[in-house]
C-alpha cells in the first residue's frame, strides 16, 4: 500500500519520465511529496523557444486557415499563453529574431509548402491529454502534426538550442540540412585573406557526414534512425505521435525535428543562428520499451514503490524521510528559489 498522504501525478509528460529515470529523489519531491514544491519562474532561455513557438505557429496557422480562423492561435494568445510576465519584453524581441533567422535560412518557406499540401488539415497543439499503453495518462505539447502528400504521418517539433549559452550549441548528428540563418557577407563577419568579403558557417547548405538519404514511401529521411541521432527527441515525439493517434510501435511515422542552434557572438549580441533539419523514425522496438517505461512509471507510482531498486519497506522509509523534510522547510519560510534546491541536495541526499 502507498504510504499515506503521498500526493499523485494526474499524468506523465516526457520530462517528468525523464526526470524519474535520472534522479528519482528529485521527481518525488517535484510531483509526490506531501507539501508542494514551489513552481519556480520560467528563465529567458526556456521563454525563447515558447515565444519563437508563438511567431512560427501563428504565422504558419495564418497562412493555411486565414487570418483570425481561430483566435487561440493568433500571435499574442500563444504568446501569452506559454511566456510568463516576466520575460515578455525580452522574448519577444528576441523570439522575433529567431524566427527572422528560422525564416532566412528557408526552412519556414519550405514546411509552408509541405503543409499546404498535407493530406489533412495540419494540427497545432497546445495541450493533448490521453491514455497509452492502455493504463498510462500522458500530457504533451507537441508543436505540428500533418500528413504528407505522399500519405506519411509527420509529427514536427521545434528545438531552440544554447541561445543564452556563452557556448553555444551544436545540431544533433545525422541532419539532412544545415543552413545559416544570418548573411556572412551583409554581417562581415567570417573574413579572411583568401576570402575578404566573409564566408558562412562550415556546415552551411550541407547534410550531415552520417546522413544517408531514404526514401520512405516518398519521403526522403534519414535511412537511420531518431533514437541514434537524439535519443531524447524520439522519446518525446513518438509520446507525442501516440497522443495524436498514432499507434505505439508503427514505423512508419516519421518524426521532424528542425533545430535552431546557436553560436556566441559576444555580451550583449544576439547569437547567430543555424537550422538543422532532421527526418527520421523510430523503431518498433525502441517504442515498445519507451511504452514499457512509461508503464514501470506509472506501476511505482501507484503501487507507491517508489525507489524500485530498493525493497519496499527501505523505499518506504525514503519516502517519508524527503517528505518529511518538504514540510519542514515550507514551513520554516524558505523562499520559493531555494526551496527546491535545499531539499534535494546534501547534506539532504544520503
Amino acid at each position: 500500500m502507498p504510504i499515506p498522504n503521498l500526493r499523485k501525478p494526474k499524468y506523465l509528460s516526457h520530462s517528468s519520465l525523464s526526470l524519474w529515470e535520472k534522479d528519482r529523489e528529485e521527481f518525488f519531491i517535484r510531483h509526490l511529496a506531501p507539501t508542494k514544491a514551489p513552481k519556480l519562474p520560467q528563465e529567458n532561455f526556456m521563454s525563447i523557444g515558447s515565444a519563437f513557438d508563438a511567431y512560427a505557429k501563428s504565422s504558419l496557422h495564418e497562412a493555411i486557415f486565414g487570418a483570425g480562423a481561430d483566435p487561440q492561435f493568433g500571435f499574442e494568445a500563444i504568446f501569452e499563453e506559454q511566456v510568463e510576465p516576466h520575460n515578455r519584453d525580452w522574448a519577444r524581441e528576441h523570439g522575433k529574431y529567431v524566427f527572422d533567422s528560422y525564416v532566412h535560412t528557408g526552412a519556414y518557406a519550405e514546411l509552408l509548402a509541405t503543409l499546404l499540401r498535407s493530406r489533412e488539415a495540419p494540427r497545432f497543439e497546445f495541450t493533448v491529454t490521453d491514455v497509452v499503453g492502455e493504463r498510462v495518462p500522458v500530457t504533451g505539447k507537441p508543436d505540428c502534426r500533418f500528413v504528407h502528400e505522399c500519405g506519411v504521418h509527420v509529427i514536427l517539433d521545434w528545438k531552440v538550442k544554447g541561445y543564452c549559452s556563452k557556448y553555444g550549441a551544436s545540431p544533433s548528428k545525422n541532419y539532412a540540412l544545415c543552413r545559416d540563418g544570418y548573411d556572412a557577407i551583409a554581417l562581415g563577419i567570417g573574413k579572411t585573406k583568401k576570402n575578404p568579403e566573409g564566408r558562412q558557417s562550415s556546415s552551411h547548405g550541407k547534410q550531415h557526414k552520417n546522413y544517408v538519404p531514404h526514401n520512405h514511401r516518398g519521403l526522403t529521411i534519414h535511412g537511420g534512425y531518431m533514437e541514434d541521432s537524439n535519443a531524447e527527441h524520439a522519446d518525446q515525439l513518438a509520446l507525442y505521435g501516440w497522443l495524436l493517434g498514432e499507434v505505439p510501435g508503427d514505423e512508419s511515422v516519421v518524426l521532424c525535428i528542425d533545430e535552431i542552434v546557436s553560436k556566441y557572438m559576444g555580451e550583449g549580441q544576439k547569437p547567430l543562428l543555424r537550422v538543422a533539419n532532421h527526418r527520421a523514425r523510430v523503431r518498433r522496438d525502441y517504442q515498445l520499451k519507451l511504452l514499457d517505461r512509461a508503464v514501470q512509471c506509472w506501476d511505482a507510482i501507484e503501487t507507491g514503490h517508489i525507489f524500485t531498486d530498493l525493497s519496499r519497506a527501505d523505499s518506504d522509509e525514503r519516502c517519508e524521510i524527503l517528505s518529511g523534510m518538504s514540510v519542514g522547510l515550507a514551513s520554516d519560510g524558505t523562499s520559493r528559489e531555494n526551496f527546491f534546491n535545499e531539499i534535494v541536495r546534501p547534506p539532504f541526499r544520503k
